[in-house]
């Protein structure tokens, strides 16, 4: 490698690297601590790889560009072009790039649009499957009332009775929505979109809290819908008026 023998153990062999140059069909990556320093012709590389959370961006920038400055003053680059100044891309920035740009951000703005909406959807489908029972749960729950039910109560026998229901619907889009990406990805052919990368499905720990997030808003919206429709039935009066004869 660049005139030298290092011994390197080959760990994977990979057709390509996020800093490797497409049309590159031979590279290497090494960890660079373990390179031996007295190499007898000084390694160049084309590219450093920084892993770790919370990196400042701007600091790695000023490092790197004071140790080009001293590699160039130590005489083992010559030329009289200035070198070029370095650039420091993290992954979060290249990803929100790739997915704001083109038909990328038209992509994400059309799954955007179609989790709110199906979101919506499922809300208001929610809504009309308490308000389809409300009529007899209202009678129910004006006998109960006479024999000491508390609105504490009487909500918790609606979560009883709404649970399962919630559950099982928000489980199965959830379920749904994590497999669309694995069926999409080669019918889209979203390789397109990323340069000829490989495309990797990723699952995100965090949608697990946006699944329990998204249950807990259906069923408190669901305990609204029946406390607002209750309202406006005045159960209060059902058993006075004789409705339950």
């Amino acid at each position: 490698m660049q005139g030298n023998r290092l011994p390197v153990r080959v760990a994977r062999t990979v057709d390509e690297f996020p800093l490797a140059d497409r049309n590159t069909e031979r590279f290497a990556v090494l960890p660079w601590p373990a390179l031996p320093a007295d190499a007898p012709h000084p390694l160049v590389p084309t590219a450093f790889v920084l892993a770790g959370d919370g990196i400042d961006a701007a600091a790695v920038s000023r490092v790197v560009d004071e140790g080009q400055r001293r590699y160039q003053r130590g005489g083992v680059v010559t030329g009289g072009e200035r070198p070029r100044q370095p650039e420091v891309r993290t992954w979060s920035a290249v990803r929100a790039e790739l997915g704001g740009s083109g038909v990328n951000g038209l992509l994400v703005f059309g799954f955007a649009i179609g989790a709110a909406g199906g979101a919506a959807l499922g809300l208001l489908a929610l809504a009309f499957a308490v308000l389809a029972g409300a009529r007899g749960r209202g009678q129910v729950l004006s006998r109960l009332r006479t024999m000491g039910l508390s609105r504490r109560q009487w909500r918790a026998l609606l979560l009883v009775e709404l649970t399962p229901l919630v559950l099982v619907s928000v489980l199965t889009g959830a379920l749904v929505g994590a497999l669309l990406p694995l069926l999409l990805t080669p019918v889209l052919g979203l390789p397109a979109f990323t340069g000829g990368a490989a495309v990797r499905v990723r699952f995100e720990p965090g949608l697990v809290a946006g699944v329990l997030g998204l249950a807990v808003l259906a069923l408190g919206f669901a305990v609204a819908v029946e406390a607002l429709n209750n309202r406006r039935m005045r159960l209060g009066e059902v058993l006075r008026l004789g409705e339950e004869s």
